[in-house]
């Protein structure tokens, strides 16, 4: 699936026109036979140096409607050896974002930035198994819209 999700990552138009500051895109695939609605997770990796703070995220559905997004399991761990000043710390942390609706077979992408307040999940959200196919990517042109039916793989 890593495959495909990178290949899909690199054909997929990721530039969302009405974004007011830097962001990511998120590519969300959904490789089983029926529709889902409920969470999906991204893992992150992200160098923090010296005097920096985590910060909350948002994201947004293809349509530019905000969906819960929220910020779980995050550590951190010293920088040592590497090109980043002394004192910087890798924060590891899961992104969990709502999808709804997402057909068999197929993928949408989601648009993710740094935000000052946080639209969270409710808690039953994650009574539900997440998806977990999910690609960051930069914002790019591609040939393959932003919500599609999954290639055939031969």
């Amino acid at each position: 699936m890593d495959t495909v999700l990178t290949q899909l990552a690199e054909q997929i138009d990721t530039r969302f026109e009405d974004a007011t500051s830097d962001y990511r895109a998120l590519i969300v695939v959904n490789p089983s036979e029926t529709s889902f609605t409920g969470p999906a997770v991204l893992d992150v990796c992200v160098p923090l140096k010296p005097g920096r703070t985590p910060r909350k995220a948002s994201a947004w559905d293809t349509n530019g409607m905000r969906v819960p997004c929220q910020i779980r399991q995050s550590s951190f761990e010293p920088l040592t050896g590497s090109a980043f000043p002394e004192g910087s710390q890798l924060w590891r942390f899961e992104l969990w974002f709502w999808v709804d609706a997402l057909p068999p077979h197929s993928y949408a992408t989601y648009r993710s930035e740094w935000s000052d307040d946080e639209l969270p999940l409710p808690e039953s959200a994650f009574a539900i198994p997440p998806l977990r196919a999910v690609k960051e990517s930069l914002p790019h042109t591609g040939t393959l819209p932003k919500v599609g039916i999954l290639p055939q793989t031969e």
